[in-house]
């Protein structure tokens, strides 16, 4: 890139980001004046964040329909696909465990009698479970935790060995130490449970909602709620979730306690009320298999024109989210049901804002540059999926992909304490040489404060995925705030009019990165954290759909404790 002084109009060399800024403006600029393009900004927001789209979650029908929608503007736009077979679609696989038919779970109790459960009624296989077909008895287990930190342990006295056991979700309730909770709730999740009952050498699981989840209705989980990733593959175990009255109905046949009381006891004392369900066997069969959910990413094409034609800058968002929160990464830490996360600014805001990038590069008149690739990715969520297939399978030579340019999270401009000007956070200045100046030039038109880390990339969005194959980025956000990951991230808390101003920013940006005779000169920068945590991580980036043993890493952050030890990309 070449260095913009202060005093633009004697440079040449800004001449041609001059004449670049122009061939931002539409044919019909009526079109793109600010109360329409914000009018499309917010019907693009409100529709993706809507129930409908049921949070963009990689198992949902409702990420198929943005698809679809997205498509449907790069059309309307003047995008030519840039997908396979002539569509708008890359269509990508992702680790999952696939159910091949309705799953059988039969009760048989000392009396003999029989009680064959229903499929979405009484019970659902789960997805982080594997296939097959046994016959055993049942013993239940409390909470299904083993602690040692916190001296407790629900498989203590009982025999697991070739049984059924049935475990309470969460874990017990210590209101009087926050410590020992604390240990509890750490070894209470899922994948947790299977690998303890592994352990003891359980045949099979069957959750039950704890009182506290059950609370107001006793919902069971779909089998696609765990059904994703590496996680959802590593136990050797058939696992259910079925209804509380179906464990209720063994314990009273039992002569037990209520169900409730010895919830209640284990709380109150912190001791396990296991024991085996005597007279009581369950037959289970499930047919699933280690298959495949297909993702896609949406791309449409501005073809360019003029000597730098056979160039491409690449303009993305992601458009996947959490879904119901079951695909990982909800931060509501009391969440136990599937709830929709709608992720208006995460990242229906991105992918609005492409959408309108491309109408108005598809709109530009005569238009002479670089070809511009808009693309939507799918699976980022769950490891920067989307993108990194792409840089994989790329459908335009990396070689000759002059830069990339991402935006995540841009609906919630906001002005900056210190200089009270409204603040876009810019990531990847450093990775193109003055990348830095260019924006800085560019931004006099608008008078934004911007937040610019030239010395460190953060590992967290799609534009990593070109970093990593040496292609200069940049990142536009507006930054965090206390509805990430969360159901409470809603259309109604954008800021429709910040995000236009975003888009006018990201219009003059893109349009020079599409015209600058000088192709962006790559650097290499110092890598930085992946998504935020809330709690103790190693900083690194796993490889979700690789199936080998051990951990295979994608990425490690420079600064992260497992840099510190050693540890690299491509590690396992």
């Amino acid at each position: 890139m070449v260095y913009l002084s202060t005093r633009l109009f004697l440079r040449p060399s800004y001449v041609v980001l001059g004449l670049a800024l122009l061939t931002a403006v539409p044919a019909h600029a009526a079109d793109n004046s600010a109360a329409a393009s914000e009018e499309r900004l917010r019907k693009d927001v409100f529709y993706l964040a809507s129930d409908e789209l049921e949070g963009r979650g990689p198992t949902t029908k409702g990420i198929d329909k943005a698809a679809d929608y997205i498509a449907a503007e790069f059309k309307k736009a003047g995008l030519r696909p840039g997908g396979g077979d002539g569509t708008y679609f890359q269509p990508f696989p992702y680790p999952a465990n696939v159910l091949d038919e309705p799953a059988r779970l039969t009760l048989r109790g000392p009396k003999g009698q029989e009680i064959v459960l229903k499929q979405g009624d009484q019970f659902n296989p789960m997805g982080l479970g594997r296939a097959g077909k046994l016959t055993a008895l049942v013993v239940f287990a409390g909470y299904g935790i083993t602690s040692v930190a916190a001296k407790y342990d629900d498989y203590d006295g009982i025999d697991a060995t070739d049984k059924v056991v049935v475990v309470l979700r969460d874990a017990p309730h210590c209101a009087n130490n926050e410590e020992t909770a604390a240990r509890l709730k750490a070894a209470a999740s899922f994948t947790r449970k299977m690998a303890n009952a592994e352990k003891h050498k359980a045949a099979a699981v069957l959750f039950v909602n704890d009182a506290e989840t059950a609370r107001g209705d006793d919902d069971l989980l779909d089998f696609n709620f765990t059904a994703l990733g590496r996680i959802a593959q590593e136990s050797n175990r058939p696992a259910f979730h079925v209804h509380r009255s179906v464990l209720q109905t063994m314990l009273t046949a039992t002569g037990a306690a209520d169900l409730a009381d010895l919830e209640r006891r284990i709380d109150k004392d912190l001791e396990p009320q296991s024991k085996e369900l005597i007279g009581w066997t369950a037959g289970l069969e499930v047919k699933a298999h280690k298959g495949a959910l297909t993702l896609k990413n949406v791309i449409g094409v501005l073809e360019g024109a003029g000597p730098l034609a056979k160039e491409t800058v690449v303009v993305g968002a992601h458009y996947d989210h959490l879904g119901y929160g079951g695909a990982g990464g909800s931060l509501v830490k009391t969440i136990k049901k599937p709830i929709i996360h709608p992720g208006a600014d995460d990242n229906a805001s991105g992918s609005a804002a492409v959408m309108e990038l491309a109408r108005r590069s598809g709109a530009a008149p005569d238009r002479i540059g670089r070809r511009v690739v808009f693309m939507a990715f799918s699976g980022e969520e769950i490891g920067l999926e989307g993108s990194k297939y792409y840089c994989e399978h790329p459908l335009f030579p990396l070689e000759e992909t002059a830069a990339m340019f991402n935006l995540d999270m841009v609906g919630r401009l906001r002005p900056d304490e210190k200089s009270h000007k409204e603040n876009v956070l810019v990531e990847g200045a450093g990775t193109g040489k003055n990348f830095a100046d260019l924006i800085d030039a560019v931004n006099r038109k608008y008078d934004f404060n911007l937040s610019k880390r030239s010395e460190t990339l953060p590992a967290n969005s799609d534009h990593f995925s070109f970093y990593k194959k040496r292609i200069p980025v940049l990142f536009f956000w507006t930054g965090n705030h206390s509805d990430y990951h969360k159901p409470t991230d809603t259309a109604d808390k954008v800021n429709v009019a910040g995000m236009r101003k975003v888009v006018d920013l990201s219009a003059d940006v893109v349009s020079a990165l599409a015209t600058e005779a000088k192709r962006p000169e790559y650097q290499a920068v110092k890598v930085s954290s992946a998504k935020r945590s809330d709690g103790p991580t190693l900083r690194v980036m796993p490889n979700y759909t690789d199936d080998g043993d051990g951990l295979l890493l994608d990425g490690v952050a420079d600064d992260g404790p497992a840099a510190k030890a050693g540890l690299k990309a491509g590690d396992r």
